[in-house]
């Protein structure tokens, strides 16, 4: 159906000036302080990339807090060993040009979400997730063909879309959440990979951020694309869409860079969500007029840790093994030693007062908390600063404590909470040695994800997330895995462990596993669980569902 886009350029011109005093009934402002970058949903990892992802597009199943439930398919078998997973597709779904979805576009947007992106996309998370290929290296390119792709995802002779995996995968259904459905002829016609073995070779691995679909993006989704610019991205309700019709017929994300600003058009009405910094900001909120609070939300499977990285990628710091008062090794994080200490100088009690104003969950592991296979009877490490001493006296021998160091720490520009990361471990570590020192410094949240994929930041204080825990640790401590070119360290013990973790079948047979992985990595200190925050926010109080849009992330749940 084609609609005129008059009326929405009129909106969008009308948001743009001072002297706009309410968001429209039919609208929603979601004011963030970041804007949004790539929209191919092969591609996106940054928050404000994955949010209008998740609006235009859509997976066979969708993931709520670890519950899945159908989306585009209606339903699933799987064969005993865990190997084929066999889904069955809705009807009458439509894209945003009007086509209908059919099982050739499920076929071809699964392949393509195992073949296409580079090594810091959402891609190459789904082909290690779910084919264990990390990286697309000479030897395994020789080996992913086009002929393995096809046999891996395919069309049945009832219309039923067909997953044949070389082994189990229990994280499997987390993946299909995030693998989005996209029209195979726009695509092509476009100049897209064919979806044949023809140009397989040319688009392994490809980087596709600037493809068709981040220039106009076509989906299933609630919502289709109108317009963007440096600041703002504009989707209307789609008309055709199965579910029927969004409740708000536009969304617009925008980016106010400024705290202040965004809480002001809150109050104003000027925005309908906007992104609060920290939880000082939302208690001058509360019983504001107009506006909503929400203090303690749940978390959607995600956990907040500090990781190590054992050989920073920075020109800046010493060579290995050397050191200096004013400088630091690239391998600092490589002595145990280190590591152990700057876990027991940060002060868990200080940050969830300071940065969670108390509403955070205490942690025993690096799982989220509502993971089935977190162990509570675990130990984490401790806030002790004779501890912390102790152990730098031991590391590099004990030269360490002599020499000295200086440790360069970033935190992202709007996150209070990694801020407030870099200011505990400035002050107590600080405190132990005049001869040791941290340089606290900001970078926009781009380019902190930049620094963190390209292992040039020597500790990261991060969120992780995903509702299996083979994805979760998987991701955090594999060398193999997403963020091993941010941690640098390889442990042959710990990858045999997350194998067999995640080879076993069966939650009863898995945990005790996990158990024993979860109480290696807390000897090991290769990261350490930070107090997970209770999500909140703040939103006009005429806009209704916005529990339900936390769970979901969904703007067409939301309503006013």
């Amino acid at each position: 159906m084609t609609r005129s886009a008059a009326p929405l350029a009129a909106l969008t011109l009308a948001l743009t000036c001072s002297q706009a005093l309410a968001t429209p009934q039919d609208t929603l402002v979601f004011q963030t302080n970041s804007a949004t970058a790539s929209v191919e949903p092969a591609q996106a990892v940054v928050t404000y990339d994955v949010l209008p992802v998740q609006q235009m597009y859509e997976g066979l199943y969708l993931n709520e807090f670890g519950t899945y439930r159908p989306l585009l398919a209606t339903g699933l078998t799987q064969s005993k060993d865990g190997r084929v997973t066999t889904f069955t597709l809705r009807k009458n779904v439509r894209f945003h040009d009007g086509s209908a979805m059919t099982c050739a576009d499920a076929e071809y947007s699964l392949r393509r979400a195992l073949l296409v992106g580079n090594e810091t996309s959402l891609a190459a998370q789904l082909r290690s997730n779910v084919l264990g290929i990390t990286a697309f290296s000479p030897e395994v390119r020789r080996t992913f063909t086009f002929a393995r792709l096809a046999q891996t995802v395919r069309c049945n002779a009832a219309g039923q879309l067909v997953l044949s995996l070389e082994r189990n995968v229990p994280s499997l259904l987390d993946s299909i959440t995030q693998m989005y459905i996209v029209p195979h002829k726009v695509l092509v016609a476009g100049g897209d990979w064919s979806g044949t073995a023809r140009d397989f070779a040319a688009w392994t691995g490809k980087d596709v951020s600037s493809s068709v679909l981040a220039q106009k993006p076509i989906g299933t989704g609630a919502y289709s694309f109108v317009a963007r610019d440096s600041s703002r991205f504009v989707m209307r309700a789609f008309a055709g869409y199965w579910g029927g019709a969004a409740p708000l017929k536009n969304v617009i994300p925008q980016k106010v860079e400024s705290d202040t600003a965004r809480v002001l058009a809150l109050q104003k009405g000027d925005a309908d969500i906007a992104a609060v910094p920290d939880r000082d900001t939302l208690t001058r909120l509360k019983g504001v007029s107009g506006v909503t609070v929400y203090e303690e939300l749940p978390t959607r499977d995600l956990t907040s840790v500090v990781l190590f990285n054992q050989n920073v990628k920075d020109s800046q710091l010493l060579s290995a093994g050397q050191l200096a008062e004013t400088n630091m090794p690239a391998n600092l994080f490589s002595d145990i030693h280190v590591r152990r200490a700057f876990a027991a100088a940060f002060d868990t009690q200080a940050f969830t007062r300071d940065a969670l104003q108390g509403k955070g969950l205490a942690r025993t592991t690096t799982l989220p908390p509502n993971n089935w296979a977190d162990d509570k009877t675990l130990r984490a490490p401790a806030y002790n600063l004779k501890t912390a001493e102790a152990e730098f006296r031991q590391a590099f021998g004990g030269r360490l404590w002599t020499a000295g160091f200086t440790i360069p720490l970033d935190y992202v520009v709007g996150s209070g909470l990694s801020q407030v990361v870099a200011e505990i471990f400035k002050q107590n570590i600080e405190r132990l040695n005049p001869k040791f020192h941290v340089t606290i410094s900001s970078q926009e949240l781009s380019a902190g994800n930049a620094a963190l994929l390209g292992g040039k930041l020597p500790l990261s204080a991060l969120t992780w997330g995903g509702a299996d825990p083979d994805t979760v640790l998987r991701g955090l401590y594999s060398a193999e895995g997403i963020l091993g070119v941010a941690t640098n360290f390889r442990d042959p013990r710990l990858e045999t462990q997350l194998n067999q973790a995640r080879d076993a079948v069966g939650q009863s047979a898995r945990k005790p596993l996990y158990t024993a992985l979860l109480r290696s990595l807390n000897t090991q200190a290769y990261a350490f669980p930070l107090p997970q925050p209770l999500a909140f926010a703040a939103t006009s109080s005429a806009l209704k569902g916005y529990a339900t849009f936390n769970r979901t992330n969904l703007f067409r749940t939301l309503s006013k």
